[in-house]
């Protein structure tokens, strides 16, 4: 399988288990650190492992274009399960 196709999963569950997490805990919007950068923070982390995975190597990194959409969905994600569930969570 494509990394590609590593980095959206792992977005999916990153999202549902921050919309969850916001659900559960809507004080924890208000922290110090905003929700859309834990996202970014999971993203992150992604990177580093597949870029350790495969020594830098073409095609063991995903793309530009392939991170903005992973981000945007995952932001619809978290915003869909926040507006959805009727949580007093702000995220922006």
């Amino acid at each position: 399988m494509a990394v590609d196709r590593y980095f959206f999963i792992m977005i999916f569950a990153a999202s549902v288990l921050i919309g969850g997490f916001l659900v559960a805990r809507p004080e924890a919007a208000e922290a110090s650190i905003p929700p859309y950068l834990w996202l970014l923070g999971c993203m992150l982390i992604f990177e580093m492992i597949a870029f350790l995975r495969g020594r830098g190597a073409p095609g063991t990194m995903i793309g530009m274009s392939t991170r903005v959409i992973g981000f945007a969905i995952g932001m619809a994600i978290v915003l869909a399960i926040v507006f959805f569930t009727g949580s007093p969570a702000r995220l922006f």
